[in-house]
């Protein structure tokens, strides 16, 4: 009975380590799974954008426009409602400084047309002489000597188509502004280089015309050629002379004369500062000083002037 007892025993110590060895191992294993490392899911990669430029697209230059030589026809209004006529010969080059040409009362724009023709140099001059108007006889104009490009723009004051029918002084300084600033806005021209000239009552219009444009912070005028002024439209000669001699550098005022003409010899002669001709005892007024065999060659001087308007001499 104590050895079934013992045996009993002994089988049932048996069964217990067993059951504590297999206890073991399943903790073990419990251990291994809950330490046991997961490699991480693979990143997924992070876009990359290419920045493309868009191509360079090189602006395009403006034209150069070159206007044809003939002239073009203007219609210019005025502050007061008039309509004047005018014309404007396009320089070969853009921009380009113009001359305005102011006629004398005995006249209108077409007093000039030889001379434009001539100033603008593109072969619009026939040398055909007319012995009657001698500043028309173009076949004695000297060779051009200029050092660039001219445009050229004439016009006729109101009231003076053919001739001047009235005399109407304050009104045609009214003209004067209207087309010195059409002139300043007109293709192909520099509104920083405008001369003018003129003959008797277009003598005074160039000088105030100059000084105004100069003063309207429209353009600048360079300077005037003056054939026989006389203070004739109600402001003092003096006064549009004053405004472009007291520049810096002073700016060029040609005054041709002749000295049986009292008014011009009152205005121009013993002046500070202007370029004076006189041309002798001749009784010559405006465009009658435009001939040859007076003297030294007037249009000559009209170039030496515009060259040195210009700063080109």
């Amino acid at each position: 009975m104590k050895i079934k007892i013992c045996l009993f025993i002994g089988i049932l110590i048996v069964s217990l380590l067993t059951a504590c060895q297999f206890g073991g191992q399943g903790s073990d294993r419990a251990v291994l799974s809950s330490t046991h490392t997961l490699a991480p899911p693979p990143e997924t990669p992070i876009p990359t954008q290419t920045l493309i430029p868009s191509p360079t697209i090189p602006p395009t230059a403006t034209p150069i426009v070159i206007l044809d030589p003939g002239p073009i026809k203007l219609e210019v209004e005025t502050g007061d409602g008039v309509w004047l006529d005018g014309l404007y010969y396009p320089a070969d080059q853009n921009p380009a400084p113009v001359i305005v040409l102011m006629h004398w009362a005995r006249g209108d724009q077409s007093e000039w047309e030889q001379v434009a023709q001539w100033l603008q140099g593109r072969g619009l001059l026939e040398p055909v002489p007319d012995y009657n108007k001698s500043w028309k006889s173009s076949n004695w104009y000297p060779d051009r000597t200029q050092n660039q490009s001219l445009g050229v723009v004439t016009f006729t004051f109101r009231d003076c188509e053919e001739n001047c029918k009235s005399f109407l002084p304050v009104e045609w300084l009214k003209d004067i502004e209207a087309v010195l600033l059409a002139t300043t806005n007109l293709q192909g021209v520099d509104p920083d280089q405008i001369l003018t000239a003129g003959a008797s009552i277009g003598a005074d219009g160039a000088v105030y015309g100059c000084s105004w444009l100069n003063r309207s912070g429209s353009g600048s005028c360079l300077g005037s050629f003056l054939l026989s002024p006389a203070s004739l439209l109600t402001i003092a000669f003096e006064k549009s002379a004053d405004d472009l001699l007291k520049q810096e550098p002073a700016l060029p005022v040609y005054c041709l004369i002749g000295l049986r003409d009292d008014a011009s010899v009152e205005t121009c002669l013993d002046y500070p500062g202007l370029t004076l001709v006189d041309y002798g005892y001749i009784d010559n007024h405006g465009l009658e000083l435009l001939q040859p065999d007076v003297g030294e060659n007037p249009l000559n001087l009209l170039q030496e002037f515009i060259n040195a308007a210009l700063g080109s001499e």
